[in-house]
Formats: C-alpha cells, sequence, structure tokens
C-alpha cells in the first residue's frame, strides 16, 4: 500500500490529483474516529471535501487486519444508493469526487459545516423520532429497489469486506467469549452468511448519520464500506441494537430511544416485501453482545452495571423465545428496571 494520506498530506494529495489548485488557501483536519479508516476534511473558501483512505489494520487492541481495497466497494455502494434515493430522497448522499484506485483513496462531498453526528445528538439526549423514521423508509427503499438488480447483485457479491469487518469481529470474537452461547451465535452467524437477498449497507448506525440541528435538511448517510450482496435483516438490527443499547446507557431517556427503534424498524416495514422481525430479533441478540464482548465495544459504556443489563437483554434474545422488536424493548424495560 503507498503512503498515509492524513490531515498532514490531504492538501498535497489534492492538488497532486487535480482536484485542488496549488495556489488555493485550504485547511485540513483529521475527523474523528479513525478507527478503520484515515479520514480528512479539506476546507477552501467555496468548497469542502472529505478525503478517505481505509487502514489495511484497523486502530484497535485486538489484531483486526482488513483489505484496504474496500474503498472501491463503498465508492461503488455510495453511487448505488445516491442512484436509487436520486437527488429527492428521503436522504443525503455524498457525491464521489474521485476514486484512486493505486493508493485505495476516496474524495467525496462533505456535508456543511453546521452537520453533526447523529449518534453525538443521541448521547446528549436529543433523541428525535421523525430522524429515525427517515432513516428506516430510506433503508428500505434502498433495498426493495435493488433485490431485483441482478446487475447490483453482480457488483456486491463479494462478502469480503462483511467477513472481515462483521462476522469475524462481531460473531466470532463473541461466540469465543461467551462459550456457552457459542451455538446460538455461530447458528446466526451461518444464517447471516447464507442470505443472499439486497445490497446491505453494513455499518448503518447513528455514527454515520450526519444531521442538520437545525431540522432543515435532510439527513446524510456515509461510510458505506462493509457494503455486499446479504441480509438485509442485519442493516435493521445493526441500527436498532445502537438505539437499544443507548436505552440501557442513558435510561432516563430509555422511552425516546426505544421509540425511536420502533420508528425505524415500522418505516422500513412499511416500503419492504419482506418480514424480516424474527430474523432481526436473532441478529439483535449477537450484536448487542457483541458491542460488550466483541472486538468492537461501544466506547461510552464504561459502567459495569450497564454492561451487565445489556448481556442480559442479549442473552434473552439468544436463549429464549423472542419473536418481535416489542419483545426485544419489553426485555429491555425489565432488564432496567430489574
Amino acid at each position: 500500500m503507498s503512503a498515509p494520506v492524513t490531515a498532514e498530506t490531504a492538501i498535497e494529495y489534492l492538488v497532486d490529483r487535480g482536484l485542488l489548485a496549488p495556489s488555493t488557501a485550504a485547511r485540513s483536519q483529521s475527523l474523528g474516529g479513525g478507527v478503520s479508516n484515515r479520514v480528512s476534511v479539506v476546507t477552501w473558501s467555496d468548497g469542502r471535501v472529505v478525503v478517505k483512505q481505509p487502514r489495511s489494520n484497523l486502530a484497535v487492541a485486538a489484531d483486526w487486519p482488513a483489505d484496504p481495497d474496500r474503498i472501491h466497494t463503498e465508492v461503488a455502494a455510495a453511487r448505488q444508493w445516491a442512484d436509487i434515493l436520486t437527488n429527492n430522497g428521503p436522504v443525503i448522499v455524498p457525491d464521489v469526487l474521485d476514486e484512486d484506485r493505486e493508493c485505495h483513496v476516496a474524495v467525496v462531498a462533505a456535508a456543511p459545516d453546521r452537520y453533526t453526528s447523529w449518534k453525538e445528538r443521541l448521547l446528549a439526549g436529543h433523541v428525535d423520532a421523525s430522524i429515525a423514521s427517515t432513516l428506516g423508509n430510506a433503508l428500505g427503499t434502498v433495498h426493495a429497489a435493488a433485490a431485483d438488480d441482478h446487475q447490483v447483485r453482480q457488483t456486491f457479491r463479494s462478502d469480503r469486506p462483511f467477513v472481515q469487518l462483521r462476522l469475524d469481529p462481531y460473531h466470532r470474537a463473541t461466540a469465543a467469549a461467551h462459550p456457552d452461547l457459542a451455538d446460538a451465535i455461530e447458528t446466526e452467524r451461518e444464517r447471516v452468511a447464507q442470505v443472499k437477498r439486497t445490497l446491505v449497507h453494513g455499518d448503518y448506525s447513528p455514527k454515520n448519520v450526519l444531521v442538520d440541528p437545525t431540522g432543515a435538511d435532510r439527513p446524510w448517510i456515509i461510510d458505506f464500506e462493509v457494503a455486499h450482496w446479504g441480509d438485509p435483516a442485519f442493516d435493521v438490527a445493526f441500527m436498532l441494537n445502537h438505539l437499544l443499547i443507548k436505552s440501557m446507557y442513558r435510561p432516563e431517556d430509555g422511552p425516546a430511544y426505544r421509540r425511536a427503534a420502533l420508528a425505524v424498524y415500522e418505516a422500513y416495514d412499511r416500503v419492504t416485501p419482506w418480514d424480516v422481525e424474527y430474523e432481526t430479533v436473532r441478529e439483535l441478540g449477537v450484536l448487542m453482545l457483541a458491542r460488550i464482548d466483541g472486538k468492537s465495544p461501544v466506547e461510552y459504556v464504561t459502567a459495569a452495571s450497564t454492561k451487565k443489563t445489556i448481556r442480559q437483554v442479549a442473552r434473552r434474545i439468544l436463549t429464549e423465545d423472542l419473536e418481535s422488536i416489542d419483545d426485544v424493548v419489553g426485555a429491555t424495560v425489565e432488564a432496567i428496571d430489574g
């Protein structure tokens, strides 16, 4: 792989690619996070772009290698989402401005500076069910539209990013941490791996949703590096998992988070031709446990008591006959109250 493109070198990189005039007064800064990618935003008088290059080994405590050419899957998926949703869709997908196949770098349009991560808003207690409903609608619209498209299926037929970034670090690592649940987790891993139904985002979570705090404009959807042809229930469960974990992390706002989770699912269910509620519940059990005991635990859950509550709900999903999102919501409430 070529030299890293960092915040310090991003402006020079854009000049070399012919995307920025050498005389332009620009500034560059690293964006927060950076676990799986080096991400910088470069701003000048009349422009603002994001420069993104995947890491070949993720910046976490555990060893977590992943192929950097996943950026090209991300580019293709962003373009596919934009094609399906068009300019008048419920969300905005950033335009891809440049794709560097030699250095594995993508340059995309950046959201206006006023936008912020939905994750940050949620963690601050600002829970808007209308945003959740919009996200469920957008996800369902893309899933339904892509499902019958043979060309899309061929484009995203490789599930390598999904295996490297999800099945191995989430399912297999969590099974190793909980031997008594290993059979149930492995059964779910095999089920997810075998379903080939539509274009899956793979990282559909609040951190990859940018929102306008004023509510004047539509949310942006970003980060498509785990996109693949697979199980639509995975995307639904991934988003619901984050909302339900937050309901246990901030129990004082628990009802709002749970309403948001239900709003995602209900909006999704209205626009898709299938019923994946049971599959979503099964995957929720694994993902909830994975975000505590897998390779990528949520960084804000540090209290032992909160971890215990989340594990309790996940275990109930994996060992009892919970069949609906309402069942999971009920188990969450019982665990918090207990």
